[in-house]
């Protein structure tokens, strides 16, 4: 294995990357670098499904637990420290490789941060319109003008919906073609890239087992320190799969059989 390659493991919530990184790193000289974004904050362990203490003991691991959960962490902030620790990797004659799913992250360390177009006004505007209309309307536009988009965001999650409308009303086409666009570039130098991709219904059945073992494991209960510590359930991590479900259970009394089949 050539040092100062570069390895991308990419795929699906519940495709299997984490095992299949930590097989490969036993027998070869890598180090995991993550790149899934709600691993990178601290506190939310069991429904991130962070590598354990004992396996970041076998295999060196980069980017994790590095923000508090109402820390700002963005695709700025990810590219500047994996590169560090991509650096310092193959200053050890390792190669790193980086693992996760949230393609924003994989993307902006190998093409580049987004280059797509922004305006302040246009984004002030559109804040001003969550704010009286609600998430819901905003949303509802989106899907209109870009269902494959709107499919991927929840409702709730303001910064994404409204980066989306925001990107949309100054290009002037949808936001998946414009990021089609910039994404056509190629890959970086020496990168091998791997993604696991299963079948609808095995990727479904693993998304769903993993769900329930989230909750067996104490997921409520993790919640439910995260609440007491004072960690607000608009937080960006607070909003994943899993988090919003414990947190309607928790805070608005949502019976735990609906909220895992939520």
């Amino acid at each position: 294995m050539t040092v100062g390659r570069l390895i991308v493991l990419s795929g699906p919530t519940a495709s299997g990357k984490s095992a299949l990184a930590l097989a490969l790193a036993r027998e070869f000289p890598l180090e995991i670098v993550n790149a899934d974004s709600l691993q990178v904050y601290r506190h939310f362990d069991i429904g991130t499904a962070k590598p354990t203490v004992a396996e970041r003991g076998e295999v060196p691991h980069h980017l994790i637990d590095v923000a508090d959960p109402d820390e700002r962490y963005d695709a700025g902030r990810y590219v500047r420290e994996a590169e560090q620790a991509i650096a310092e990797i193959r200053g050890r004659g390792k190669v790193p490789m980086l693992v996760g799913g949230t393609g924003m992250y994989i993307r902006a360390l190998l093409r580049g941060l987004d280059p797509l177009p922004s305006d302040p006004r246009v984004r002030e505007d559109l804040s001003r319109r969550w704010n009286a209309e609600g998430g819901a309307a905003l949303h509802a536009e989106l899907a209109r003008i870009d269902p494959g988009t709107s499919a991927k965001v929840h409702p709730s999650d303001r910064i994404r919906v409204v980066r989306a409308l925001e990107i949309a009303s100054i290009a002037g086409i949808p936001p998946s073609r414009a990021r089609a666009a910039w994404s056509s570039a190629g890959l970086g130098h020496g990168c091998l890239f791997l993604a696991l991709w299963p079948d609808r219904e095995t990727l479904y059945g693993n998304i769903s087992a993993r769900t329930e073992e989230m909750f067996r494991r104490g997921l409520v209960e993790e919640v439910r320190g995260l609440l007491s510590r004072g960690v607000d359930r608009s937080l960006k991590p607070m909003m994943a799969l899993g988090y919003r479900h414990a947190a309607a259970h928790l805070l608005d009394g949502v019976p735990l059989p609906e909220t895992i089949g939520a």
